[in-house]
């Protein structure tokens, strides 16, 4: 009796068949079977995770073109309202920008109730800045709300200059506010209108 297994040139002859392909052509002709099989079982769940994918990419290039063309109206909203310069000289500059010399001369003013008109008015021209970015709504609050964070870096510091005004405004002379407080808040303001190029 030969035992095959101890025996190299039969060890040899499989490993040759294996790989010339007289051993694998069963386990070629099984693996096709069980490939067609599971191709004709996913077809209609693939069907299905198809269509998704393409609405997916669809609703995908409708917002990208929805967000480009936001963009389009806010930068040429932004173009309108810029002040013209030729290098690093102003030649002529928008109403803009007088609203916030006037917010400068109040905030530097040694009156405590001009500080106050200083927040108001700077949050006059935030209302005027996000009507030009076409944000919509009653109130300042209610456009703050609709804006994201990855489009409006300074929002959060928007918030808070507005919730300061909102105090100022309701609660009048009851509201302390200081000189110090006063200039941070409009430092606030500040930070956002540059971030827009505002002022």
């Amino acid at each position: 009796m030969q035992i095959n297994f101890l025996n190299p040139e039969f060890l040899f002859k499989k490993i040759y068949d294996f790989f010339t392909g007289v051993a694998l052509l069963p386990f070629i002709f099984l693996f096709i079977e069980w490939l067609r099989e599971f191709l004709e079982r996913i077809k209609g769940v693939s069907t299905i995770v198809s269509l998704i994918l393409l609405t997916g990419i669809g609703y995908s290039i409708i917002r990208i073109r929805q967000i480009r063309k936001r963009e389009e109206e806010f930068f040429v909203g932004l173009a309108e309202v810029a002040p013209a310069k030729t290098g690093n000289e102003v030649i002529a500059e928008g109403p803009r920008n007088a609203k916030w010399e006037k917010v400068q001369e109040h905030i530097n003013s040694p009156n405590a109730a001009d500080w106050r008109l200083a927040i108001l008015e700077a949050d006059i021209l935030l209302d005027e800045l996000l009507d030009a970015m076409k944000y919509r709504g009653e109130s300042i609050g209610e456009k703050l709300k609709k804006i994201e964070l990855s489009d409006f870096t300074t929002l959060d510091l928007a918030w808070e200059a507005h919730r300061i005004r909102n105090q100022v405004a309701h609660e009048g002379s009851e509201f302390l506010l200081s000189d110090r407080e006063a200039r941070r808040v409009i430092k606030l303001y500040e930070e956002v209108f540059k971030e827009f190029q505002y002022i």
